[in-house]
Order: structure tokens, then C-alpha cells, then sequence
């Protein structure tokens, strides 16, 4: 056990970069403490793979942009890994699921920008492994980096995104304390204004917990009033 625990350590050193120097940085490589836009990506598992653990991340540019930050949405023990070279954000972790045949969603990984045009991904991390440090093939699906709360895709979070968030969410979750597991590899049809459209079911998971429910409504319109500065995680 200890030498699997040395190889993935040496395979999460490889795969997070080497932390650059301040000074390699230009005034505008973070988002300001003002920010208030979440990118996400979820990393998920669509069928039973015996998946001992996950070394997952994102490289994305650093202008107006704050370090990708991983986290759980599965149970398990969640390492992180951060690192960089100039001009470009490198971070995520290893992820030990504590059910190796897990289905839905494992982890996933926000970046935080100025604006909702600031966001350039430059890459994805994406291995899983069995106990034996086997590489399993196309195990986990990395799914697109898309802006929370934005589901009219129109780079603006507002009543229009709410009143397509209500619709979906009561659709599968329609009593104040109705939980709706969903599968982040599939689609629901969703009408407001009697136009339908089909949207991704992690979409409408604001909070990121792997549910659709009454949690999702509040944590939007807590950051649609200004109480809530930016979506967590």
C-alpha cells in the first residue's frame, strides 16, 4: 500500500507543476476580491468502473482569474494539488472515492473571474486507476466548463436564469424538501414562456451537491439579491 501511495504522489507531482514566483505574475493574473462569476467542471462516472482513485485538474490562463479550486461531490478522502507557469493556473488533486463503484458525480473543480468573458481553459487532467495503479480507460467523463447560474447562456446570471432554474427544479424536485439524484451524463426538456429547450441536469445543481432541490433555488437567489458574493466551490 505504501508503495501505490508513493506512485501516486509521484503521478500528482507530474501532473501539478511546480508553484511559479510571484514575480512571474502581472497585476491583472487574479480576479479581484470583488469577483463574482464561477466556471465549473464536473468530473463524473456514468457506470461502475472499481475506480481506486482519481487524479483530475484544469490548466486555465491566470489573467482576471483565480487558481481552479477542487472539491468533493462523492464521499471520500480529496487531496488537493495546485501549481502553474507563468501565465497559466494548474490545480486539482487526487480524489479516493470511498465506494470504488460509485456512479454520478465524483468531484468537481470552480475558477472564479472578473467578468463572464474571462475564463480560457488550456487543459484537462483526467486519469483514473484501479488498486493496482492500472490505468482504467475512459473511466470518468470531464464534463464541459460552463458558468454557474448562466443557463439561458447569455453571460448574464439574472431573473431569466430563475425562472429557468424554478421550472427545472420543480419539474424533478417539486416539494420544498424533494432531493432529485440526477445523472450528469443526461438531459431534461425544460419550457418557460412555453418555449422548451433541453438543458444538462448539473446545470441546474447551483449549489453542487449532486441533488436538484430547494437548495439550489435559495443559493441563487441569495447571490442574485448581492447576499451572496459568488457561487461556492
Amino acid at each position: 500500500m505504501k508503495n501505490v501511495k508513493a506512485i501516486v504522489a509521484a503521478l500528482s507531482a507530474a501532473v501539478m507543476c511546480a508553484l511559479p514566483a510571484a514575480n512571474a505574475f502581472t497585476a491583472d493574473a487574479y480576479a479581484q476580491s470583488g469577483a463574482r462569476f464561477t466556471f465549473r467542471k464536473n468530473f463524473a462516472v456514468s457506470s461502475a468502473k472499481n475506480i481506486d482513485h482519481l487524479v483530475f485538474g484544469v490548466k486555465c490562463a491566470t489573467a482576471h482569474t483565480d487558481g481552479p479550486k477542487a472539491s468533493k461531490i462523492a464521499s471520500g478522502t480529496l487531496t488537493p494539488g495546485a501549481g502553474g507557469n507563468a501565465g497559466v493556473h494548474n490545480a486539482g488533486g487526487t480524489f479516493y472515492p470511498s465506494n470504488r463503484n460509485m456512479v454520478g458525480g465524483m468531484v468537481s473543480v470552480a475558477m472564479v473571474c472578473d467578468s463572464p468573458y474571462d475564463y480560457v481553459e488550456k487543459g484537462v487532467t483526467n486519469y483514473a486507476y484501479d488498486a493496482n495503479n492500472k490505468l482504467i480507460k475512459d473511466a470518468v467523463g470531464a464534463g464541459p466548463t460552463f458558468l454557474v447560474g448562466d443557463l439561458d447562456l447569455d453571460k448574464d446570471i439574472d431573473a431569466k436564469d430563475y425562472d429557468i432554474l424554478f421550472a427545472g427544479v420543480k419539474k424533478v424536485a417539486p416539494y420544498s424538501w424533494s432531493k432529485y439524484k440526477f445523472s450528469y451524463f443526461g438531459y431534461m426538456n425544460v419550457a418557460v414562456g412555453g418555449v422548451g429547450r433541453n438543458y444538462s441536469f448539473y446545470s441546474f445543481d447551483i449549489n453542487d451537491d449532486g441533488y436538484l432541490s430547494q437548495d439550489d433555488l435559495d443559493m441563487f437567489q441569495s447571490y442574485n439579491s448581492g447576499n451572496l458574493k459568488r457561487f461556492p466551490k
